[in-house]
């Protein structure tokens, strides 16, 4: 650009266009104007372009219509409506004003100068947000509308001292005097991970874990301690076995690893997928799986979850157990949520390919710690069919009748079709 400003007939021409525009064609228009503004910017003809003879496709209308030609305010008065409107755009030529001085003559990228052309023409009302690496395109805005609350202008700074705060949910605007700021939460963290060890109370370890990430997002904090407070979060609720909060932590910190913040993203995109299968989201499994980069997928949390996930499809329950015994990390604890589903799968396959099984083979192969747990878990499912035996027999030596058994197996299978996400986003 060979000025930091922008044109003035551009200026201009941008304010004309949105005065002409109506709700219909609104999104039409703005796309097409950043097009056109975009391409000056490539072909450097942002100056010399004739703006005022500029015309846009979209405002063109299918048939003509007769020109209305509205009465001039010096002579008749400003018309309702036309007041507010002229307002308007002396308000937008204000902040394009301002947005202009934040482009420099030939310097930043092309990508970091689009995204004040972006701002140019949504008027200034939002701002772009994280470009990917190499981008040279920003990622389309939402359609300009005048009366959209600039949210920056109202970023909290919270000037609370206090280090445990019970979560509420906000009702009306966050009161900065109930808001810790980010060093107090540094010291929170550490109280609360003082007292799980020592306390292991979940219920007021959630609750004060809700508590900081409320008072983060409402501050706006963004950075590597807020992935530590979801990370450490999300194992907790792991290991006590609350998916729905676990979710919500790990749907979170897929956003904030993709701001290239530290943490330990491969360790979660394991969980992931895990946690998938047990959801059975098969659509989101599959674009999880063709976003994967081979470093990725030679990770072991997530080469582990790919093999689960192999032998959950092809119904290999021998390699799913032995994966689970080997599960990395805290693997494990989201398999325990599927686990069971699994056995009863192994369990139904197994009574169609024998007539008795034997309860030691059960108890290893579907990695129970017992022939009691094995027996409990048949109980439990109204399949505890066992062969007639001595009395003396012991439990581990007994015979599972598998036609008797395999009734009441199939009839669970049905029911567990469907993932129970109760609680969970």
């Amino acid at each position: 650009m060979a000025s930091s400003k922008w044109p003035p007939a551009l200026k201009e021409f941008v304010n004309e266009t949105f005065a002409k525009c109506t709700d219909a064609n609104r999104a039409a228009v703005e796309a097409e104007l950043k097009q056109a503004i975009y391409k000056a910017f490539e072909s450097g003809t942002m100056w010399s372009t004739d703006w005022k003879q500029f015309k846009l496709e979209s405002l063109n209308p299918t048939k003509k219509r007769k020109a209305f030609i509205p009465s001039t305010p010096e002579s008749h008065g400003v018309a309702p409506g036309l007041s507010d409107e002229r307002d308007r755009r002396e308000k937008r030529a204000r902040r394009f004003e301002a947005e202009a001085a934040a482009v420099t003559n030939g310097t930043g990228s092309l990508a970091a100068r689009m995204g004040n052309v972006g701002r140019l023409v949504q008027g200034g009302v939002h701002s772009y947000g994280e470009y990917s690496s190499g981008s040279a395109t920003p990622e389309p805005d939402a359609a300009y509308d005048p009366n959209v609350i600039d949210w920056d202008r109202y970023t909290i700074v919270g000037k609370s001292t206090k280090l445990e705060k019970p979560y509420l949910r906000l009702t009306s605007l966050p009161d900065p005097n109930t808001i810790r700021p980010l060093e107090i939460l540094k010291q929170t963290l550490d109280l609360l991970k003082q007292k799980w060890r020592v306390e292991g109370n979940y219920n007021y370890i959630c609750d004060q874990f809700k508590s900081m990430r409320q008072d983060l997002i409402v501050q706006r904090i963004t950075n590597d301690f807020t992935v530590q407070v979801y990370e450490i979060h999300a194992r907790i609720a792991l290991e006590k076995g609350d998916l729905g909060e676990f979710n919500q932590c790990q749907s979170r910190l897929r956003q904030l690893y993709r701001l290239g913040l530290n943490g330990h993203p491969m360790e979660f995109l394991g969980y992931r997928i895990l946690y998938l299968l047990f959801s059975r989201n098969r659509a989101e499994l599959n674009t999880t799986l063709a976003e994967l980069t081979p470093e990725e997928t030679r990770d072991p949390s997530v080469s582990h979850a790919l093999a689960v996930r192999l032998a959950v499809s092809q119904g290999n329950y021998t390699k799913f157990f032995r994966l689970f015994n080997a599960a990395p990390k805290m693997g494990a604890y989201v398999m325990d949520h599927f686990v069971p589903r699994e056995r009863v799968t192994a369990l139904v396959i197994m009574c169609k390919a024998y007539l008795q099984i034997p309860l030691r083979l059960i108890t290893t192969q579907l990695a129970f710690d017992s022939e009691q747990e094995a027996f409990d878990f048949l109980s439990a499912n109204n399949a505890a069919f066992l062969k007639d035996a001595p009395a003396e027999t012991a439990l581990q030596d007994r015979q599972v009748d598998s036609k008797a058994a395999l009734v009441p197996l199939n009839e669970v299978l049905v029911k567990a079709a469907k993932a129970d996400l109760k609680g969970q986003i």
